[in-house]
């Protein structure tokens, strides 16, 4: 095994996002249960715009019968008449998370630092404060976070502490200190490994 893959932490995609959630105020429910109507609605409306985008990546878009577009027109809402049936809410999570491997699969994409990376830019969102004062953290020279104006405050005892900044409306506000997903480098290390491997079989 190369070196770079021994020193790379546990694969753990389930508990990252038990991580993020928590961070973000979610509920994490400890046994099988149905999620209330508005988790099953949030749960729902993102899968689909998760599968819409993959949609538009390849290329494709959504069309109704009459052949228009449709793919920017769709929402997502409760079926009043609906019956939510948490063993086919399982399978349709596990179906997907089939799909999604096979399409990385197919694109020849090893799953472990592309979904690092994008943990790592979902947990940016979060705002870094002093565990002291609650200042809000900054970005140093480098990528580490310091105090403002004072690196050496509170004799430099503090630590990072994570906080959610909300909107009066709920929605989330993304942290100064948040830095996007570089898929793109990921991808471009991804090759470079493969040729890497190529040269020395």
């Amino acid at each position: 095994m190369p070196e770079s893959r021994k020193n790379e932490k546990p694969y753990q995609p389930q508990h990252d996002i038990v991580t993020l959630m928590t961070q973000f105020e979610q509920e994490v429910k400890d046994s099988p249960e149905m999620p209330d109507a508005a988790t099953r609605r949030l749960r729902a409306r993102l899968v689909f715009e998760e599968a819409l985008e993959f949609v538009r990546a390849c290329g494709c878009t959504v069309t109704s019968e009459a052949g228009t577009p449709v793919i920017d027109k769709i929402a997502v809402e409760l079926d009043p008449n609906g019956t939510p049936d948490l063993v086919e809410y399982v399978d349709g999570c596990v179906d997907q998370l089939v799909v999604t491997y096979g399409a990385l699969n197919a694109a020849g994409i090893q799953a472990q630092s592309a979904w690092d990376e994008v943990q790592r830019s979902n947990m940016s969102k979060a705002w870094p404060h002093c565990s002291v004062c609650d200042a809000v953290l900054e970005h140093g020279s480098g990528s580490d976070l310091v105090h403002p104006g004072d690196s050496y405050a509170h004799s430099g005892s503090w630590q990072t502490v994570l906080k959610v900044h909300k909107r009066d409306d709920g929605k989330f506000i993304k942290a100064p200190t948040y830095s996007p997903a570089n898929l793109k480098r990921v991808i471009e290390e991804q090759i470079e490994q493969t040729r890497e491997s190529a040269v020395l079989s």
